[in-house]
């Protein structure tokens, strides 16, 4: 059963076909609770371009308008990252500022709502949907409805109080289905709600379709990368960092310092078993991915791959996901 919290799945669960309009009004309508019910979705962007999932940065989030000339975006997350409220705010002000054209007058302006699913905690507080308008701090007084902020934070779900959970009814049903880890759970919520039932009609035709497993699985890979490409970054910048701090006690002679530098030291070499790990971990990937791209690995190549450390090996990766070859600057010179 492929994985709805995957984003490529998710989007594809939402906008592949016709069938998934409906299931596209059912868990919008369990989020916004309109006080009239909306019968129609359009999707402005139900494309999905197939061979650059696997890129870092593809962005794989649903742009919608409905009835009442809303505009909509849609994404699930599955992984936390630095600076996820600030892009969500950018994509916000993107679709906002992109409906005016030169000499358009800002009455034409519909409101932008941005729905975001997330498979991990991004707030302090206990609710699992949260909403967020522009308000005074005093009496809060909203300054526009144009900017509305919806999160589902499913693994609060688990936690959520029964005030919240009788509030939200066909919120938590969702929640529910897309935390779902076997057929089973999937079964009991499909008999007690039709559009769940649709949903889980849909997911298992994409979990059949071997070009959707494709998609699923190279997207996979490519947040993994993504993740010990980000993790290695941090771990260089803190390397650096304590590097820095033990020549400065050095210098000035500090018996503190000899000490904290020994400590890192220690330290360092736990973090070098971890980043050995995740090095054994991403090689294994791209062996995956060279085999899904049909790129062949002979003696040479896995003898390059075995060299390098997590920062080349996620740099690897990318390359290979952009040119889907391997990068002719790592080709041994002929007669070599």
């Amino acid at each position: 059963m492929l994985d709805p919290t995957l984003d490529v799945v998710f989007k594809l669960l939402l906008t592949s076909g016709p069938d998934s309009h409906d299931v596209l009004v059912a868990l919008l309508t369990a989020v916004l609770r309109p006080t009239v019910p909306f019968a129609k979705v359009e999707v402005r962007n139900p494309e999905l371009d197939r061979e650059r999932v696997g890129e870092r940065g593809a962005v794989l989030d649903i742009a919608a308008v409905l009835e009442d000339g809303r505009l909509l975006d849609i994404e699930m997350q599955a992984a936390k990252f630095n600076g996820f409220r600030d892009r969500a705010l950018y994509y916000w002000a993107r679709i906002f500022g992109g409906q005016l054209d030169r000499g358009d007058a800002y009455g034409v302006l519909r409101p932008v709502v941005s729905v975001l699913l997330l498979d991990y905690v991004e707030l302090g507080g206990t609710r699992f949907h949260s909403t967020f308008h522009l308000l005074e701090v005093h009496d809060h007084e909203r300054w526009s409805d144009a900017l509305e902020v919806h999160t589902i934070e499913l693994p609060k779900l688990a936690k959520a109080s029964a005030g919240e959970r009788a509030e939200e009814a066909a919120l938590v049903g969702w929640a529910r289905f897309f935390k779902a880890r076997t057929d089973e759970e999937l079964e009991v919520l499909a008999m007690g709600d039709p559009a769940l039932n649709k949903a889980k009609q849909i997911l298992d035709r994409l979990s059949d379709d071997p070009e959707a497993q494709r998609i699923a699985w190279f997207r996979e890979r490519a947040l993994q990368g993504e993740r010990i490409i980000l993790a290695a970054e941090r771990a260089g910048a803190r390397t650096e960092g304590l590097a820095e701090g033990r020549t400065e006690g050095l210098a000035e002679g500090r018996a503190e310092g000899l000490a904290e530098g020994r400590a890192e030291g220690r330290s360092e070499g736990r973090s070098e078993g971890r980043s050995e790990g995740e090095a054994s971990a991403l090689r294994a990937s791209i062996e995956g991915v060279c085999a899904l791209l049909g790129v062949p690995l002979d003696d040479a190549r896995r003898a390059h791959l075995a060299s390098l450390d997590v920062a080349g090996l996620g740099a690897l990766q990318a390359a290979l996901f952009r040119d889907k070859a391997w990068p002719a600057s790592l080709e041994a010179p002929r007669g070599a």
